[in-house]
């Protein structure tokens, strides 16, 4: 599709275009309409760009070779350019199987503004499980020629700025994850870090927004920068308070303090949540309950046990449920 939403109100100046590729029914078109709607809520102009209606409203000539495959995507680069040109953000959905186009579409963006290529990693057994068009089916009784991952090649990107694979996450979740990384990347303006993560809103900023639109006061953006240093730090393995404080080198009331302005949310509460959501994806991926535990950074089972029953109110059994994508 190419679509463009939002009231036109930038938080950034500079563009930026959001490129997903990976197989067909990796479940990138849902996560950049997911990510649009979220980027839209909260300010921002954006183009949704997708390969199969790109195909259809403007390239009606191009058939399935790899040199059409190709122009498709080099025709994709062209809008997602102008848009990044004028400081919009261009998030695109396509399959771009090889590696020298999408090295293309960066090269053609970053002349204008940033490029971000995430890389829906979906594994191929699960898009043939989804097959929301049967595309698959067809594909392997033969109905259709050159289908990626089938018949036609799928090159995985050398670099990738972000990997994601969908499997057992919904839409929100996975929208929840990119976001992050885009926020923690400082792709995104600052103030709506809270806002677009799905983290919760801070009302301090919030209020000022509503009222002065204008530049990010120096105490707000050292918050959000300091933020953004725990994130990482909680992102990357399950730890307390103390040990979050000592790692970014502040104290521990500073810590509930920034979470408490940045996402309205409690230390334990933003814990619990990215504790909750690492565990989904470990057990949808197939990880026993004993091993998820000890990934993140759990005693035993028994604790790991306790602390989704106490956060969640399900049991870790329970708390994988294959939905959304």
């Amino acid at each position: 599709m190419l679509q463009t939403r939002g009231n036109g109100m930038q938080a950034k100046a500079r563009g930026l275009a959001i490129f997903l590729t990976g197989l067909s029914g990796a479940g990138k078109t849902m996560l950049a309409q997911e990510l649009g709607e979220r980027l839209e809520v909260h300010g921002h102009r954006v183009t949704l760009l997708d390969g199969d209606d790109l195909r259809a409203r403007f390239s009606p000539d191009l058939g399935f070779s790899r040199s059409d495959r190709e122009e498709n995507v080099r025709r994709a680069a062209v809008i997602a350019s102008e848009v990044v040109k004028h400081g919009g953000i261009a998030v695109c959905s396509f399959i771009a199987p090889y590696e020298k186009s999408r090295q293309e579409v960066r090269r053609a963006i970053e002349q204008h503004g940033s490029f971000f290529l995430v890389f829906v990693s979906t594994p191929l057994a699960e898009c043939e499980r989804r097959d929301p068009k049967g595309l698959y089916r067809k594909a392997r009784s033969g109905e259709i020629a050159s289908f990626t991952g089938i018949s036609d090649v799928y090159e995985p990107p050398l670099e990738c700025d972000f990997r994601l694979d969908t499997t057992g996450l919904t839409q929100q979740e996975a929208a929840d994850r990119l976001i992050r990384t885009l926020a923690v990347s400082e792709l995104l303006g600052s103030t709506l870090l809270a806002a677009v993560c799905g983290l919760g809103k801070s009302r301090a900023i919030d209020e000022r927004r509503d009222i002065d639109p204008g530049p990010v006061p120096a105490e707000e953006d050292r918050r959000v920068r300091l933020f953004r240093r725990m994130l990482k730090v909680m992102e990357a393995r399950r730890c307390g308070l103390k040990d979050v404080a000592r790692e970014v080198g502040v104290e521990r009331h500073t810590v509930e303090r920034t979470v408490q302005f940045v996402t309205g949310q409690s230390f334990r509460e933003l814990q619990q949540k990215l504790i909750l959501e690492r565990a989904t994806i470990l057990l949808g991926r197939g990880r026993s309950i004993k091993e998820a535990a000890f990934d993140l950074g759990f005693g035993s089972p028994q604790a790991f046990h306790r602390f989704v029953r106490r956060a969640s109110g399900q049991t870790p059994a329970s708390l994988h449920r294959a939905r959304g994508f």
